[in-house]
This record gives C-alpha cells, structure tokens and sequence, in this order.
C-alpha cells in the first residue's frame, strides 16, 4: 500500500484551527500523568514554615567560577514544531488526525564567554493512532516515510481504547511527537560524558525515562514556566519578596520515580511586572545532590549564581526575564535547522497525493 494508505483512508487536508475542548469525557494522557506529588518543604530549613526566608546567594572569598569544577558549560534545549495536517478514516468509523513536526535537539558549549553548537538532531516525524488499522498496511506506510525522509510515530491510547473524540486523538498526536522530542533530548544530554549540563525544563521525565545516570551525572533542570504550585503560604510569600539575585531554600519533589531538589531563583528584577516575573525553579537529581553535596547549600549558592550569571540580557527577546542566554542562543541555532513548515507540508502533501 506505501504512500496510498492516505488516500485509500479517505484522506484529506486540514486547514489550521484554534484547539477546540472535547466533546466526550475521557481520560487524557494529562489525566494520567496526574499522579500526586510529594513535597518535603523542610529539606533544607526546617523545622517550621515560619523561618522561611529570601536566601541571598553569598558565595565563599575563595571561590572563582572558573575554577569551579562543577560549573554547567553544556547546555540542552530541544524543540517540537508541528501541525496537524491530515485526517483519515478508520475501517470502524473513527476520524484519525495526522500531525507533520520537526523534532529536534541540540547541545550548546559556552567557551570564554562563547556559545559553540557541539550537537544536533533534527528530524521529520508523522504522528498518528496506528492500531485502527491493518498492521501490514501500517508497516508499509512507515516504511514508504522512511524512504522519503519522514519516521512514523505510533500514536497508542493511554488506557488501551481509542476515542471517537477528534480533539482527545489530535493532543495524542502532539503529545507523541513531544515525547519523541524529548528522547532526543536525552541523546544530546548523553553526549556530555558527565559534564555539569542545564536542560531547559523539568529533570525528572528524563530521569523517569532514564537519559542520564541519577546518581553520578550533574544534569540541571531550569524550569520558565510554572505550571505547579509546591510551597506553603510563607513559602509563596518568601517567592514574592525575592530580589535579584536571590533563592528561596531547598525542598524535594517526588512522584513515583526517583526525586529531585528543587528551589526558586530570581534572575531579573520586577520592574512593574507581577510579583512572579524573573523566577525560574532549578532542579537537580536528589541521589546525586545526597552522594556529593549531601547539605553544602554553598553548593546551591554557587550553582544558583552560575545560573544568574548565565541570565539572558537581550531585552528584545520576548522572555528575557525568565531564559538564559545560552539556552536563548541553542533556540535559535537549532530553528535555523528546521525547514518552514509551510514546505514541509506542501511536499507531504505531494508524496501522499492530496
């Protein structure tokens, strides 16, 4: 079948639409990853809430960040850009949506002051359910991808049944080639050979996915967007009076696998903005911090004033207040890989004939 599965599916093209609520109750892979978390606030300051404070990040006379052995000089960012531009029909009815992305991670080296590409990954991924249809006829469509430079991901529901749902199986799509992006990621962070790394976003999907060793590797986690709230009243209250330059204490964070230690730092200055602008949260394999740096919060001062230093200055960029610059710099290299989507769908558009 190769290349005609489309058509042979009743294929056709899907204009670009604003993401739409479902319309059945269903469990999503959100639901699912809705497992409760467990907080231990007392990590580092405890044993009462009330001693809370802003902790301003003093570091020892004698120490120089450049001779700070483990001070990050890697630094990973992955990118998931995609849309959904198809649909077929399965043998039982079910409206199927197909998303067209590039994937991609990249590994960035900052050398006296320069940013150095030292790693990339890109590649063109269709996303879809699989499992309602023929396997051999699948088979053949991936294989016709792959002759044309597109992988197949197979797109299987959580909780075994396939929803009848368009907006549920679209997110499915998205959330396929997300994870795929995210194991490229994990290649990148492999390169490291046990140098310090910052990724950008959470540690513990890679943990949980097994990217990097949790007990020897200095992998970072620099989390812009909070989507979570883990802190006590005083604990938000002491997020909202950090200055620049300055982290709330250390708590741990923990949801089935093994758990990191995590805390706030604020890399730029309010400045009109809400009382939440400029925080990003860190992250940090707890086994790791427990083997080498078992309550040296001179370690967390020095590591947390690495990352402030690295903050990103250009205020054109849109989010400045929250990136650093490296991460800012292995962005912009790594979409300077990707092709327009426009082309890339046109030319899928042309290989399956719609």
């Amino acid at each position: 079948m190769g290349l005609d599965f489309i058509k042979n599916y009743s294929g056709c093209r899907l204009e670009q639409y604003d993401a739409q609520f479902p319309l059945l109750e269903e469990q999503t892979d959100e639901d699912l990853e809705l497992i409760p978390e467990r907080v231990d606030l007392d990590y580092e300051v405890k044993p009462r809430a009330i001693d809370w404070e802003p902790i301003s990040l003093s570091t020892p006379h004698t120490w120089k960040p450049s001779n700070w052995h483990e001070k990050p000089n890697r630094f990973v960012d992955g990118k998931d850009v995609g849309e959904t531009v198809a649909s077929v029909r399965s043998p039982s009815g079910q409206l199927v949506p197909i998303r067209l992305s590039q994937i991609g991670s990249i590994s960035m080296r900052v050398e006296n002051g320069e940013c150095r590409r030292e790693f990339e990954v890109v590649e063109r991924v269709v996303s879809m359910a699989v499992d309602l249809f023929p396997w051999t006829e699948v088979e053949s469509f991936a294989a016709a991808l792959q002759d044309n430079g597109f992988r197949l991901l197979p797109v299987r529901p959580p909780n075994g049944t396939s929803s009848y749902d368009f907006e549920i199986m679209r997110k499915r799509t998205q959330n396929r080639s997300n994870t795929e992006m995210e194991t490229l990621e994990e290649t990148a962070i492999s390169h490291s050979c046990g140098e310090p790394t910052v990724i950008d976003g959470r540690l513990q999907p890679r943990i949980r996915m097994g990217g990097f060793d949790i007990d020897e590797s200095p992998v970072f986690g620099v989390i812009k967007t909070q989507r979570q709230n883990y802190l006590h009243i005083k604990g938000i209250q002491v997020l909202y009076q950090l200055e620049t330059g300055q982290r709330t204490p250390v708590f741990t964070i923990s949801r089935g696998w093994p758990s990191v230690v995590s805390w706030f730092i604020r890399l730029s200055g309010r400045g009109g903005g809400t009382p939440s602008t400029g925080i990003v949260r860190v992250e940090a394999s707890q086994s790791w911090f427990e083997k080498y740096h078992r309550h040296n919060w001179d370690f967390v001062d020095q590591l947390s004033r690495t990352i402030y230093e690295y903050r990103c200055r250009e205020r054109s960029y849109g989010r400045a207040a929250i990136s650093l610059h490296p991460i800012v710099r292995a962005e912009e290299s790594l979409g300077s890989l990707f092709q327009p989507l426009s082309i890339l769908s046109n030319r899928f558009y042309h290989l399956v004939q719609l």
